[in-house]
């Protein structure tokens, strides 16, 4: 017959882990249901202005489209707001982590802000640029497809950051 021999520190190891494994460390923000409903709403209303965009633009014709960024753009924005918003918790959890990171020579990981409020910051900026160019040059279809490809990724990023919330 044989036996486990097991030394103090395989002991200790095995009760850090169950130990650990009880505990609930939040490192994110509460799941906030109208927020996600919010960025869902105003992906259909960017896709819908990308929609109406989508064969190039005239100057001339802008002020048909004025309402509509202007009306994406003051809805993203207010999400961001709303995200920024959100307390986040405080983390002894991540402030080592990002003290590993910055001895590795990596840029820690910013706490302060929940990752859907930069990806929508990002989104609002683009929309911003894209139509201060329809307005000054008007916009040709390689521009559109240029701005719609940064947006998406930064709306799949709020999208998927919020929705990983709900759990």
């Amino acid at each position: 017959m044989k036996f486990v021999v097991f030394s103090k520190a395989k002991i200790y190891f095995l009760l850090s882990v169950i130990i650990v494994s009880g505990c609930a460390v939040q490192l994110a923000p509460r799941y906030d249901a109208a927020l996600y409903d919010g960025i869902i709403q105003a992906n259909v209303k960017i896709m819908e202005l990308f929609s109406l965009v989508s064969t190039g633009t005239d100057q001339t014709t802008y002020s048909q489209r004025q309402s509509a960024y202007n009306a994406v753009i003051g809805k993203i924005d207010a999400l961001a707001l709303q995200s920024k918003a959100r307390p986040l918790p405080e983390s002894s959890v991540s402030d080592k982590v990002n003290k590993y990171l910055e001895e590795r020579g990596v840029s820690p990981i910013a706490s302060d802000v929940a990752p859907s409020a930069t990806a929508l910051e990002e989104v609002s900026k683009n929309l911003v640029k894209m139509k201060e160019t329809d307005m000054n040059s008007g916009l040709k279809v390689l521009a559109v497809a240029t701005f719609k490809n940064a947006v998406i990724i930064s709306m799949d990023q709020a999208i998927t950051y919020e929705s990983f919330l709900d759990r």
